[in-house]
């Protein structure tokens, strides 16, 4: 496995390489925000109210039609009124990705991460450190087009 994401690194950095090095032109610098307030109303148990999101800055340094390369750093955030110590958390992380944009309502990234993830409610300040390789994708449409 650490073969595979040292080899996935390795194969982006690469591609950085080949449009300039470090030394390349920024292309963009692309930032997001995600979040999510719900209020959890089980059948049984206790009410939970959730919140969970991130703030994500990134730079763009090669672009090909509608596909770029992004290096970032992100916030990532999650706190709940039960006190589950997997959902209250703060914490860096830096990531390299592909990122494809369509004007016919559909994007998706292709990419690695590394995250450190602080444990804020439990009293031995658990730092979590994990890699993520991941696909996401988002989509939209209008029916009435």
């Amino acid at each position: 496995m650490n073969r595979f994401i040292g080899g996935t690194l390795m194969l982006l950095l690469f591609m950085v390489a080949g449009t300039g090095g470090a030394l390349a032109e920024i292309i963009g610098l692309r930032g997001a925000s995600w979040g999510e307030l719900r209020y959890e109303i089980p059948k049984e148990g206790e009410q939970n109210l959730v919140l969970d999101g991130w703030v994500k800055q990134g730079i763009d340094w090669a672009k090909w039609g509608n596909t770029s390369l992004n290096t970032y750093a992100k916030l990532r955030f999650k706190w709940d009124t039960e006190g589950y110590e997997w959902n209250n958390l703060i914490g860096p992380t830096i990531g390299i990705s592909l990122d494809a944009f369509s004007p016919i309502g559909l994007s998706g990234s292709l990419g690695l991460e590394y995250a450190w993830e602080n444990q804020m409610l439990d009293s031995g300040n658990v730092m979590d450190q994990k890699v993520a390789i991941y696909v996401n994708w988002y989509g939209w449409w209008d029916l009435k087009d």
